[in-house]
């Protein structure tokens, strides 16, 4: 039986109305069964099919599904200790700090123990320098705290060392987006920056005003690597390899990509995909967020409100900044990507995109009844 995409088309079509920019992609075992966009991508040209756009924290997702990649090749393991593959990071109290525990937040390492220079996020040898020296600033393999900034560099430098690779783009085409011919792109060159979005911000420079007023907090020292005038549209920002959170791509793609956790006929075997989504911990209250947490191996569980992914709490996605978020359900094999031009505030899912996850299952709600 077809689903019933009646009530997402309809919230899409809302947003759109008040001035949404972006898109959203239903998929099904490879199969696209819904595709919108609307809204200029930038000042005088509509966003299409092929329009990327910032996909901020989902980008993490993104990252996992290549760990996982390699763990199925046996390149990698989840016990594996990071300083095994990469000797410099064993210093100052890291030495038992596995694979796992970066996949589920708990490297201790949401931020670093000395001062940084606001920038050094977009170098980096300065942010590997940064993770080798630091020794852990909460407890590592304890209740995990979101990585937010350095989860990137953490695990793609980790991956990158395993395989004997320099450049993590590579790594990741090489191993997952050639063969799912996933348009997702992370440090991107000047023909991917010519058909990116322009971001704009409901609230311009939220994410950046505790660094001012609150420095000592934590989720301002995971922020104070970055220049606070950043506003996700510089050549600096885009063209950065910064797997936390600066990738790019068309709501296919991340659909595409989050589908290899739940699709019987994809990148993974059944065994690493149910161990993928597992749970693993969780948190009442993240630290840095602000919001209740539930981690599988690199990926975020559904914990409404602050992430509402569906109503079952085995469903897998990632929320990212401004509101671009994925879903993928195990039950049903559906995937859900969304993605926008136009960032809205606060941490977790936004409010947009909670209106259209609602949507998308209560038309699969209806299809099965």
């Amino acid at each position: 039986m077809t689903p019933d995409f009646t009530p997402l088309i309809q919230a899409f079509d809302i947003a759109v109305a008040h001035g949404e920019r972006g898109a959203v992609c239903v998929m099904h075992e490879g199969h696209v069964l819904l595709e919108l966009y609307a809204g200029e991508a930038r000042v005088g040209q509509p966003w299409h099919a092929d329009t990327l756009a910032c996909c901020f924290s989902v980008t993490k997702g993104v990252l996992s599904l290549l760990a996982h990649v390699m763990i199925d090749a046996d390149m990698i393991s989840p016990d594996t200790r990071i300083a095994s593959v990469w000797p410099a990071f064993g210093q100052n109290g890291k030495a038992d700090i596995t694979l796992l525990d970066v996949l589920t937040h708990r490297a201790g390492l949401p931020a670093v123990d000395h001062p940084v220079v606001p920038g050094d996020l977009y170098d980096h040898d300065r942010m590997i320098a940064h993770l080798e020296r630091s020794a852990p600033v909460v407890p590592a393999r304890g209740a995990p705290v979101y990585h937010n900034m350095t989860y990137g560099h953490l695990l793609g430098e980790t991956l990158c060392r395993a395989a004997a690779e320099p450049s993590l783009p590579q790594l990741l085409e090489r191993l997952v987006l050639h063969a799912l011919d996933a348009d997702f792109r992370i440090g991107l060159n000047s023909a991917d920056m010519s058909r990116t979005a322009h971001l704009t911000q409901e609230e311009p420079g939220a994410l950046f005003v505790s660094l001012r007023d609150a420095p000592d907090t934590l989720f301002a020292r995971s922020m104070a690597f970055f220049d606070p005038a950043e506003d996700f549209n510089s050549v600096r920002w885009r063209s950065a390899v910064i797997g936390s959170g600066s990738g790019h791509a068309t709501a296919r793609a991340l659909a595409t990509l989050y589908g290899q956790f739940v699709w019987e006929d994809g990148l993974l075997t059944a065994t690493r995909r149910s161990a993928a989504r597992s749970f693993q911990c969780g948190s009442n209250c993240d630290p840095v967020l602000g919001i209740a947490l539930r981690l599988a191996q690199g990926l975020e569980l559904s914990t409404p409100p602050g992430l509402e992914f569906g109503p079952d709490s085995a469903i897998l996605g990632h929320w990212g900044a401004g509101g671009a978020q994925t879903l993928a359900d195990p039950r049903t094999g559906i995937t859900f990507a969304y993605l926008t031009g136009h960032l809205a505030d606060g941490m977790g899912t936004s409010p947009r995109a909670a209106l259209l996850v609602r949507a998308l299952y209560a038309g699969l709600n209806r299809r099965s009844n």
